[in-house]
């Protein structure tokens, strides 16, 4: 039996081999397109991350120095309230001693004018600009804003044990020719002593504070009141 050789062998086999080729090409440029898109989406996404990076530090930038101005006009504007307060804790003091004294456990009204004055004074708030403004203070830096709140909270019970002392100031019921005390206190001999504590204490927190308020604007110093 004869070897039959067939001509077109050679080629067929040849362009099998060419396809292969042409199908693994396609292949490589493919995978290579693939990964050319991919690198660029993943450069476009590093630059969008930077441009988001950078946009929020500059938000984080322009809130800190809205917050910066904030603190500033606040300063400006609570500067003498707060720099006078010790002196004007200390005009609210001074008189108690002069309008009452304490004898044997009794309440003896020296001067009852005088006592209703300054309890009248007392009842109002001394910080009335700074509780205005307290939904800003938290702008205010170094903890200052948390001790100004600390503050008004004084202040307000200030003018909360004020208002409970004023109504316990009355009038004696009996009045006859020579007596010294017209009017009486219906409340404890120690309501008047734990109202200096209270003010004694209120003034030392105000001269700490006025000062580092003071150097917080950068006012020239001033005298805030002599400790008593």
């Amino acid at each position: 039996m004869g070897i039959e050789i067939c001509p077109l062998a050679a080629d067929v086999g040849n362009w099998a081999d060419w396809a292969a080729v042409v199908v693994g090409l396609g292949a490589a440029a493919g995978t290579i397109w693939v990964a050319s898109v991919a690198n660029r989406t993943s450069r476009r996404a590093t630059e969008i991350a930077d441009d988001a990076k950078a946009i929020a530090k500059q938000q984080h930038e322009q809130a800190l120095a809205q917050q910066r101005a904030n603190a500033e006009i606040l300063g400006r504007l609570l500067l003498h309230e707060i720099a006078s307060l010790p002196m004007r804790l200390s005009a609210l003091r001074a008189p108690i001693a002069q309008a009452v004294k304490i004898e044997g456990g009794t309440v003896l009204i020296e001067d009852s004018d005088l006592l209703r004055q300054l309890l009248e004074d007392a009842k109002f708030s001394v910080l009335p600009e700074s509780e205005r403004v307290l939904s800003r203070i938290h702008d205010l830096p170094d903890g200052l804003g948390p001790d100004l709140a600390t503050l008004i909270g004084q202040s307000a019970a200030t003018r909360d044990m004020a208002y409970r002392m004023l109504g316990r100031v009355i009038e004696s019921p009996r009045q006859y020719l020579g007596q010294n005390y017209r009017f009486t206190y219906r409340g404890r001999p120690d309501d008047f002593e734990l109202f200096e504590d209270h003010l004694r204490s209120f003034k030392g927190m105000s001269e700490a504070y006025a000062e580092r308020f003071r150097l917080f604007v950068g006012a020239v110093e001033t005298d805030f009141g002599r400790p008593s």
